[in-house]
């Protein structure tokens, strides 16, 4: 990570790509695995949203990287954002 230069674009990317990968890992995983899936598609949603949280965290404070930590926490509320209005959460 000390290599990783300290760009927000970059901190976008992997803010946005890593939950992607993960939703996909754990799907694929649970269908291989399990007869029948026992998490809603939007509980996966959620831990994989969640999985930028540590990635964030140690960002900020390990590797002092504040424009990559920006990145990733711009990417997670969006996310965050498109989630709440998919799921129809706020009501108007």
């Amino acid at each position: 990570m000390n290599k990783l230069k300290d760009h927000m674009l970059i901190g976008v990317l992997l803010g946005v790509l890593i939950p992607i990968v993960l939703y996909a890992v754990l799907l694929t995983f649970l269908e291989c695995m399990l007869v029948e899936n026992p998490l809603r598609e939007s509980t996966l949603q959620v831990i994989a949203l969640f999985a930028n949280f540590p990635l964030l965290r140690i960002t900020l404070t390990k590797y002092q990287k504040d424009r990559l930590g920006r990145g990733i926490l711009l990417s997670t509320f969006v996310m965050a954002i498109w989630y709440i209005f998919q799921h129809n959460l706020l009501e108007f």
